[in-house]
């Protein structure tokens, strides 16, 4: 006997597809992202399950700006925090909105935009999402102009940067880590660099006040977090038009490392550092490494100049984001 329902929908699994709002996405995926069961096979078939006409463009094969400049609904970046300001990078102005599935370890740029659910939930509730905007950061320098989206900063976290990287690639091919591990794995790394880390003298203004002195580390925030998990600007809000200055003096090193100590232990943390609001900072460059996100700045390609002065400003509400819609509840 057909239930009552059934009688009035018939085959409603189609005419609700039907109903949804049918969008087209462009899926770009970091392929060595995630599990197994998050490969561009069930990426596109959960989006196609969910009623979107989807195309695929993997970051590690040719065509990624091509592919973002093409007509689309919604921009869908799968993979982690540097696969999701790379295809941001791409989206600044453009009105495009930007959704993501968070393959990565730390996922703080993820979590800052609204997703925290699990890829097929998100996937699932992109019908039906609502859009917001985000602040872009923007650095000038003697190298030009850099967007970024969760941090920007010189010291202990930008060496960190790098010596990240060289620690990956002197990693022997073992079993992939579990993100726990991986995290636990950054976090010691950091730990063991801020034991003997020497401060750095640094000259700065915050909106015209100048607070130059010595710091092992400083942050213009956009976000809450940065690196692996550190969370160091509580108060972040991601369009207000204003970054938080995070930072750490000497005399502040025993709290970081405190600090440092519970993010490997897993544990949750508050953040030991002062941190205030500002809309332009400007830095004297001294030589020393600076980062924007996960990447160096300057890089190897780029000549190493004299001191010159950073400006650092937010590009407000440049980007926007595509929240997914509520989970119902049950």
């Amino acid at each position: 006997m057909k239930r009552v329902s059934d009688c009035f929908w018939p085959n409603r699994s189609r005419w609700y597809l039907r109903l949804r709002k049918r969008m087209r996405i462009t899926l770009i995926h970091n392929p060595k992202a995630g599990d197994a069961k998050h490969g561009k096979k069930q990426l596109m078939a959960a989006l196609a399950k969910a009623g979107h006409h989807a195309t695929y463009q993997s970051t590690k094969e040719p065509g990624l700006k091509k592919a973002l400049k093409e007509p689309t609904d919604l921009v869908l970046a799968a993979g982690g925090d540097g696969t999701t300001a790379k295809v941001a990078y791409g989206l600044v102005d453009s009105g495009i909105p930007l959704s993501v599935l968070p393959l990565g370890t730390a996922n703080n740029l993820a979590r800052a935009l609204g997703f925290v659910a699990s890829p097929e939930e998100i996937i699932g509730r992109l019908d039906g999402g609502k859009k917001r905007a985000f602040d872009v950061g923007h650095a000038y320098g003697p190298w030009g102009a850099r967007y970024f989206f969760e941090a920007a900063g010189g010291g202990l976290l930008a060496d960190y940067v790098r010596a990240a990287k060289k620690d990956r690639k002197k990693q022997p091919k073992i079993k992939k880590l579990s993100k726990e591990q991986e995290m636990a794995r950054h976090g010691a790394l950091l730990r063991r660099m801020l034991h003997d880390y020497p401060a750095r003298q640094w000259k700065i203004k915050i909106d015209g006040k100048d607070i130059s002195g010595s710091y092992l580390l400083w942050e213009a925030m956009n976000i809450h977090s940065v690196g692996p998990a550190l969370y160091l600007a509580p108060r972040a809000a991601t369009r207000d038009g204003r970054f938080d200055f995070a930072c750490a003096r000497p005399a502040d090193c025993a709290l970081l490392a405190k600090h440092f100590d519970a993010r490997v232990a897993g544990k949750k943390s508050k953040s030991p550092l002062p941190a205030r609001k500002f809309r332009e900072l400007r830095v004297v460059w001294n030589g020393s490494t600076l980062h924007l996100d996960d990447k160096l700045w300057p890089d190897k390609k780029q000549s190493q100049k004299s001191s010159s002065e950073i400006k650092i400003t937010v590009k407000h509400s440049a980007l926007i984001v595509l929240q997914p819609a509520p989970a119902v509840k049950t």
